[in-house]
C-alpha cells in the first residue's frame, strides 16, 4: 500500500475528492483516511506544517501501515525562473538549509531519491519537473531570498517536510516519493505574517483573521494565495491520480549522502 502525506488540509482535500476513502482511524491525535486512489490502496495524512510534525507522523506511518511507498506531498515554493506556479516537481534530492548568513548560503545534501521517472505523464499541459528539493525550517516569504536560494543550491522548490519524512523512510528503508505543487514563484513575496499563523504545525483561523484587521490589505494578499492554493491543489490531486497506477513497487530505496 501507499502512504500519502501532506501537511495541511488544503493539500488534502482535493485528493480526498479524488479517492474512495472507506473511512478514518484515528492513531493517536492524527486522522488516516483509508481506502484507494486510483485503484492503488492508501493511507492519507496531513500531519502538520513543519519538520516536526512530519517526523512524527511518518514514523507513526509506517509502524501502523508499514507503507511500501510513503509520498511526501504538498505545496511549494518556486525557486527557480523556470519553475511556475502550477507545476509539478518531482524530487530526485533532499537537501537541508544549514545557514542563510545572506551573504552566503550553507545546505546539506542529505539523500537521493528513488527516480521515479514512470511519473513523467502527460496531464492536460501540466508541467512536470525532476529536481533537487530544498528543507527549511520556516515558509521562505521574500522573493530575494528565494532566487538567492535556487542559485547556490540548485533546488527547484521549497518544502518545510520532505526531508524529515526522507529520513524516517530511510531509517526503515521505506522508498519515498516527493512531490511538491508550486504556488507562489521564485520572484514573489508572500506575506511577511505568514510563518507566526502556525502553532505546531497547524493553521490558526484567529491568527491571520488578528492580522487582517491589523493591516486590511493582507486581505488582498490571502486572496490571491488562495486561488493559487486551490489551483495547485487541483493538480496535485490530478497528478497523484494518475500517477499512483504507474509506479513501479518496490523501488530502489532511497541512498544516504555522507
Amino acid at each position: 500500500m501507499i502512504a500519502i502525506l501532506v501537511a495541511v488540509d488544503q493539500e488534502l482535500n482535493p485528493i480526498l475528492h479524488r479517492a474512495e476513502t472507506e473511512h478514518i482511524v484515528r492513531q493517536q491525535h492524527l486522522d488516516f483516511h483509508e481506502g484507494t486512489l486510483a485503484g492503488q490502496p492508501v493511507a492519507l495524512l496531513a500531519l502538520g506544517a513543519g519538520k516536526d510534525c512530519a517526523r512524527i507522523a511518518a514514523e507513526l506511518t509506517i509502524r501502523c501501515y508499514r507503507p511500501d511507498l510513503i509520498i511526501s506531498a504538498g505545496f511549494g515554493g518556486g525557486l527557480q525562473s523556470t519553475v511556475q506556479d502550477g507545476d509539478i516537481v518531482v524530487g530526485t534530492e533532499v537537501l537541508d538549509l544549514c545557514e542563510d548568513s545572506g551573504s552566503e548560503v550553507q545546505c546539506r545534501s542529505t539523500y537521493k531519491l528513488s527516480p521515479h521517472t514512470e511519473v513523467n505523464v502527460d496531464t492536460a499541459g501540466m508541467r512536470i519537473h525532476f529536481g533537487k528539493i530544498l528543507t527549511t525550517d520556516e515558509i521562505v516569504t521574500k522573493g530575494s531570498h528565494k532566487k538567492r536560494l535556487g542559485r547556490a543550491t540548485g533546488a527547484f522548490a521549497v518544502d518545510m517536510e520532505t526531508s524529515a519524512v526522507a529520513a524516517v523512510a530511510t531509517a526503515h528503508h521505506v522508498d519515498m516519493l516527493a512531490v511538491r505543487c508550486i504556488t507562489d514563484n521564485d520572484h514573489e513575496n508572500l506575506p511577511e505574517e505568514f510563518n507566526d499563523f502556525f502553532i505546531v504545525g497547524r493553521l490558526k483561523r484567529r491568527r491571520v483573521l488578528s492580522a487582517c484587521a491589523r493591516r486590511p490589505h493582507l486581505i488582498l494578499d490571502l486572496a490571491r494565495l488562495g486561488l493559487r492554493a486551490r489551483h495547485a491543489g487541483k493538480n496535485l490531486a490530478t497528478f497523484l491520480h494518475t500517477a499512483l497506477p504507474l509506479l513501479r513497487l518496490p523501488a530502489a530505496t532511497m541512498r544516504v549522502l555522507s
